[in-house]
């Protein structure tokens, strides 16, 4: 099955939703593929600025009203953010889409990767307070989860612009102005779509009325699967246990045993915490 996801790098509920496709990832593997889209959130700074403020031009008003706009999100999926605005726009890069652009370019290179490419692109973004509408760190990231760089590059400048008009093209078709939202598309064509931020149990609900065909794995909370959960996506966060495991006191307390036996650290975050496998440090 092949699910089309609707989002933007720094849309809050997008960012928010990571913890409940990691989720599907795990409950159906390989059965299902996700493919992004972006749509873009900001155009301009300038159109998110209060109106009294509009011809004052103040780029530190518009990164504190992005970073609001990641708290009020926060306070709903719990994913971790940072504690403080970012600097992300600028007089010079007023546009969000030049971040998303980024993620294009991880598309076009290796589409294989360009999901893992998405999600540290976010983290990097929302939690690590990287400012990732600088090409550098663009490149970084992609270098890191394995990408190409000269490929990336190459797309990055030549062609990763025209692709995500494509893709913001194919958003405004649909009539989608706020994400995330869900697409499958049935062997007739016909689309079927879920719009806004969705619950694990709403998701999985959406997949299952559109391909009844598919297996969902068993879930089950112990020491083993814990670990392996953390192994195969390296970096999680607590919330994202809790979406999977339900369990959170049991999860505590396997946590800590992971701990003491040296497999796992884990790191408290100003909003919540992060857990890595030992040697990933």
């Amino acid at each position: 099955m092949k699910l089309f996801v609707f989002s933007d790098v720094v849309c809050p509920w997008s960012y928010g939703e990571e913890k409940v496709l990691r989720a599907i990832d795990y409950i159906y593997g390989e059965q299902i593929e996700i493919y992004n889209i972006m749509g873009g959130l900001i155009a301009d700074y300038h159109d998110i600025l209060p109106m009294n403020m509009k011809d004052k031009d103040s780029e530190e008003t518009a990164n504190k009203i992005l970073f609001q706009l990641w708290q009020g999100g926060y306070y709903m999926h719990h994913m971790p953010i940072m504690n403080h605005p970012p600097k992300l726009l600028s007089r010079e890069k007023v546009s969000t889409y030049i971040i998303n652009t980024a993620f294009v370019a991880a598309r076009m290179t290796d589409e294989k990767l360009a999901n893992k490419y998405l999600r540290k692109l976010r983290e990097a973004t929302l939690l690590d307070g990287l400012n990732t509408m600088e090409e550098s760190v663009q490149v970084e990231i992609a270098k890191n989860v394995g990408i190409n760089r000269e490929d990336f590059l190459e797309n990055l400048n030549n062609g990763a612009a025209e692709e995500f008009l494509e893709d913001r093209i194919s958003t405004f078709d649909r009539r989608f102005t706020s994400y995330p939202n869900f697409m499958y598309v049935e062997e007739s064509g016909r689309e079927k779509i879920l719009t806004g931020y969705k619950s694990l149990e709403e998701l999985i609900e959406f997949i299952e009325e559109s391909d009844s065909t598919l297996t969902k794995r068993e879930v089950v909370l112990n020491s083993e699967e814990l670990f392996k959960f953390i192994e195969k996506y390296e970096r999680v966060f607590f919330v994202e246990l809790t979406e999977v495991f339900k369990d959170e006191d049991k999860i505590k307390e396997l946590l800590n045993e992971l701990v003491v036996e040296g497999k796992i650290v884990t790191n408290d975050l100003d909003r919540g915490m992060e857990i890595k496998i030992k040697n990933s440090i």
